[in-house]
């Protein structure tokens, strides 16, 4: 009994919820200025009751948001961890690899790139935008695994909804969202006994038979009618498929539970703890402009949509009375006229018993002749609401090509400061789905105990060269094994340099072993390898990750501007900067010497080449042969001066360091360098 009572609570909370948000998001579709307005005018509908004979629409809205759009999402994100308590900056290394990744293989309905950008656009047009971020299992026929990682789905607006007391989904109690299943796809999840998941889908199915007519599945169309394909004259066929029928689950998500219900039947089919140990509700949402009594914030189209009317009117005016410029009504008596003959035309015949009988109306031109400065005021407000370059600030006409400087700066200002606080919102938005994901890897990527290692591909000089450098693939000689060699070679004292070398190199272990069976007790028995292991090219590398390496507390900053339009050519010009800097300035060099240091110029060459578009852009270097006269190819002898580069300042080896560079603030002495950093 008390069960039951449990069930029954459970039940009335989890409808309560959901008659709560679908009757505001109702209102929010069909109220004026609502969601379908914004629709009409991004897709160019004009009102039914339209005045004018015209209907021309400037789609301005569609625009305006496409190039925010492009411009804020238009490459690839670069984002990195930083290590926080009890974590270091190897292992954010590592896992910030991991969360590439992820961010490349989250392809359920399109690349990240591709779903961020739906997220950007839905969320200037309808205020919100929500997305699951989940741990994503699917298998084989035959068990095996076929995809296991993180993955971002974002949601339709019209079936989410949340507590509506928070004023954003991480201040939420819990968060809805609608789903249509196929049944089928419901019957075969199980969990690990083999169980299934959801109950009750007996029941449903003989509802269905029961109560559709076509005995397909529940039709999405009954809920809400899609705009979209409504203006494009389609019929949304979700629910009428005979073969494969649907219903409509509702999934409400707490820090604690989750809970799946069936809201016709009011039948709770599923309730679960929260797996994930981060104990999120596991939504990002995306706002833009937040407004203190919705928790959806404000759209950024619906306060430009009498502007936007306003604009298609003017046009649609002046059009009219081009029309009728061009083609003018009639005055005709009635008599004296035979009608059937006015037809415009070359060479028509109009017979009438006097010329006088027919005359053109002749309009005042009024449209005409206020077209050029209405339109352009308004096109001005209209840029100034959406924060784009405004004519209004040039004193310029608008029709005219000519700014100045002066004028151009301020216009480009201004869209530029719309744009930065974008992506402050969009970086905040990025970060809470890489930390979940994140904490998703933490929990689920070991989750198999027979799993001893994840293996990556290293792709990439950057990451290449750090984990190298950290010693990752390094093979080393204990100091026992140092012993035991130094023991044979005094044994066998003719022993040649080949076969010492051999020896060598079967003593050799890796200084960071990943141990293959680590449950073995035999120490002798342990089978190791290198945590990275280079590919046979030397361009590539294997990386193996273990749990030790995913954990510690990390924060993500996400680099947005990475993904913005120009930002490669921004990096470029950065870069090149550098390069002019390093190897045109004596003093640069001087300095660098003098505090331990010397520019790695290869590195920097390497990844200007790789962002030019060259990939692989190490081969473009050969290594310098030690030893010997350097060849003919083009070798180079240490601290031979040349074109375009510092003569290298020359040091007495063993030489002290020079007085003025111990001392701080001191002046290096161009002929002298440190022992060391020759």
């Amino acid at each position: 009994m008390a069960e039951n009572e449990k069930y029954q609570e459970t039940l009335k909370e989890v409808d309560q919820h959901y008659q709560m948000w679908t009757q505001d998001n109702d209102k929010r579709l069909n109220r004026k200025g609502g969601w379908n307005d914004i629709t009409d005018a991004y897709y160019g509908k004009l009102p039914d009751d339209w005045p004018y004979i015209t209907k021309i629409v400037d789609p301005r809205i569609r625009t305006s948001l496409i190039e925010k759009n492009a411009r804020l999402v238009n490459n690839k994100l670069r984002g990195r961890l930083v290590p926080r308590e009890g974590s270091d900056i190897l292992g954010a290394k590592i896992n910030n690899v991991k969360l590439d990744f992820d961010w490349d293989n989250a392809n359920d309905g399109g690349s990240m790139l591709t779903k961020i950008s739906i997220s950007d656009m839905d969320t200037r047009l309808y205020q919100s935008k929500f997305g699951l971020v989940k741990w994503k299992c699917e298998y084989n026929d035959d068990g095996s695994i076929k995809f296991e990682g993180n993955e971002f789905i974002p949601l339709d607006i019209r079936d989410c909804g949340m507590d509506s007391s928070a004023m954003h989904i991480k201040g939420a109690k819990w968060f809805q969202y609608r789903t249509w299943e196929h049944i089928e796809d419901l019957e075969k999840q199980t969990d690990t006994g083999g169980e299934p998941i959801y109950k009750y889908l007996g029941t449903i199915k003989t509802w269905l038979k029961e109560n559709q007519t076509s005995n397909s599945g529940q039709r999405r169309k009954d809920t809400y009618v899609r705009r979209v394909p409504q203006l494009r004259g389609l019929e949304d066929r979700v629910g009428e498929d005979l073969a494969f029928p649907v219903i409509e689950v509702v999934h409400e998500l707490r820090e604690d539970r989750w809970i799946d219900f069936h809201p016709d039947l009011k039948l709770i089919i599923r309730d679960i703890k929260n797996p994930y140990k981060h104990r999120k509700i596991p939504i990002a949402q995306l706002r833009y402009y937040p407004l203190q009594d919705d928790p959806l914030g404000e759209s950024e189209v619906e306060p430009v949509i009498p502007i936007w009317k306003a604009i298609q009117a003017t046009v649609c005016g002046y059009m009219d009375e081009v029309i009728l410029k061009m083609r003018p009504p009639l005055k005709i008596r009635d008599t004296g006229v035979q009608i059937e003959t006015i037809i415009y035309g070359p060479e028509a015949q109009w017979l009438m018993s006097d010329v006088n009988n027919v005359v053109e109306m002749q309009s005042n031109g009024e449209a005409v002749k206020y077209f050029q400065t209405t339109y352009s005021a308004l096109i001005s407000a209209f840029n100034v609401a959406m924060g784009d370059m405004s004519q209004g600030t040039s004193s310029v006409t608008p029709f005219e090509s000519d700014k100045t400087a002066t004028e151009v700066k301020a216009s480009l200002k201004q869209q530029n400061v719309r744009d930065q606080k974008n992506q402050n919102d969009l970086a905040e938005f990025i970060k809470d789905i890489m930390l979940m994901w994140l904490s998703n890897n933490q929990q689920f990527l070991f989750s198999n105990p027979e799993k001893q290692d994840y293996i990556l591909r290293i792709i990439g000089d950057e990451n290449f060269a750090y984990f190298k450098k950290a010693g990752l693939d390094e093979m080393v000689l204990e100091p026992e094994v140092a012993r035991m060699i130094g023991d044979i070679v005094q044994e066998k004292p003719d022993m040649s340099d080949t076969e010492l070398g051999e020896l060598v190199e079967t003593g050799k272990t890796p200084k960071f072993p990943v141990y293959e069976n680590p449950k073995e007790k035999d120490p002798n028995k342990l089978v190791y390898k290198p945590k990275m292991r280079m590919a046979r090219t030397g361009d590539s590398a294997e990386l193996s990750i273990v749990p030790d390496d995913l954990e510690g507390t990390y924060d993500y900053i996400a680099d947005v501007r990475s993904m913005a339009s120009g930002a490669t050519q921004e990096l470029l010009d950065a870069r090149q900067k550098a390069l002019d800097l390093l190897l045109n300035s004596q003093s640069v060099i001087q300095y660098l010497a003098a505090e331990g240091f010397r520019p790695n110029v290869k590195e920097l060459l390497t990844n200007t080449f790789e962002d030019l578009g060259l990939r692989d852009a190490s081969r473009y270097f050969e290594k310098i042969e030690t030893g010997g006269l350097p060849q003919a190819t083009g070798g180079v002898l240490p601290n031979m001066p040349q074109p375009g580069l510092p003569t290298a300042p020359q040091a007495p080896i063993g030489g002290a360091v020079p007085e003025q560079m111990a001392l701080p603030g001191g002046v290096p002495n161009p002929q002298a360098v440190p022992q060391g950093i020759r």
